[in-house]
């Protein structure tokens, strides 16, 4: 298990909080996240660029940045996930399957 993410690390990561998991592709620099059952939907329940990784670590919230939709652009700067205590950060070496929005 590793115990923080920069974005530098390259791979498939699986980071799982109280709530929910995260799917880190940072080779292709996207995040998806997968509510957990009593996790309440968001509009970040789908796979989005990542601008910027500010925090990530095992025992603490994460928080980053996100690209908008290219129709979303002239109306968003960015946007931003905070997630629940981080539990675990996992390497995925077998990576991840498409998501139905790709």
């Amino acid at each position: 298990m590793k115990q923080s993410l920069t974005g530098d690390e390259g791979g498939c990561w699986t980071v799982t909080t109280v709530g929910s998991k995260y799917q880190f592709d940072l080779d292709a620099m996207t995040v998806t996240r997968i509510p957990g059952r009593d996790a309440s939907p968001t509009v970040n329940d789908c796979t989005r660029p990542i601008l910027e990784i500010i925090h990530c670590t095992v025992g603490a919230r994460g928080y980053w940045l996100m690209e908008p939709d290219a129709d979303e652009m002239k109306f968003l700067e960015h946007y931003w996930q905070m997630s629940s205590t981080i539990r675990s950060i996992d390497a995925n070496t077998a990576g991840f399957a498409p998501t139905a929005d790709e």
